[in-house]
């Protein structure tokens, strides 16, 4: 859990709110969840592969989205492996070198984004370097507010690096996907 705590005050760091925040989660945003957390609240059409991440409190303030087009930082030092279309926006797929070491089948998949245009397929990135911006959703007329969608995903099988992307994540009997929230 040390990992994406981490990560949550890097985010936080990196469009500086500061480090008083609380991250709120509300139900349809976590691994596996079948509700919508936007719109009229109903169902997916399958489990959520990730964790949503949008809202934040500061002290008594009131519940906060991120803003459109928020900073985006890498949770640890990594490799591209690709880069992919999403629903909404792109998607950056990377192996992080310290999270799960000995494990090269685990990836992150961070998504909804607007990627640096330099960070391509074989690049490293540093921890909390920038890395994307959340996709400004009113640019698709979309009901979703912009965030930030993160998976975790083990592949169960050698995949082309092409290939990592939302054709494959949706997969279960390719993929395991493993609650970012605890690592």
């Amino acid at each position: 859990m040390d990992h994406f705590s981490q990560f949550l005050a890097a985010l936080a760091r990196a469009n500086g709110l500061g480090d008083k925040i609380t991250w709120h989660f509300y139900p349809g945003m976590l691994l596996d969840s079948y509700g919508k957390w936007w719109d009229d609240f109903g169902k997916r059409p399958c489990a959520h592969e990730g964790v949503d991440i949008c809202f934040f409190k500061e002290g008594k303030k009131k519940i906060t989205p991120l803003a459109k087009n928020a900073n985006i930082p890498a949770m640890d030092k990594g490799l591209i492996l690709n880069r992919c279309k999403d629903f909404l926006g792109e998607s950056l797929v990377i192996a992080h070198e310290r999270i799960h070491s000995g494990s090269p089948k685990v990836v992150f998949v961070y998504s909804h984004l607007e990627i640096e245009k330099d960070l391509v397929p074989g690049c490293w990135v540093e921890k909390e370097q920038i890395i994307a911006r959340t996709f400004d959703t009113s640019k698709k007329q979309s009901k979703l507010l912009s965030h930030l969608h993160i998976s975790c995903v083990e592949l169960m099988d050698e995949i082309p690096l092409d290939a990592l992307d939302w054709n494959l994540f949706p997969d279960r009997e390719k993929v395991n996907l493993i609650n970012p929230v605890f690592i």
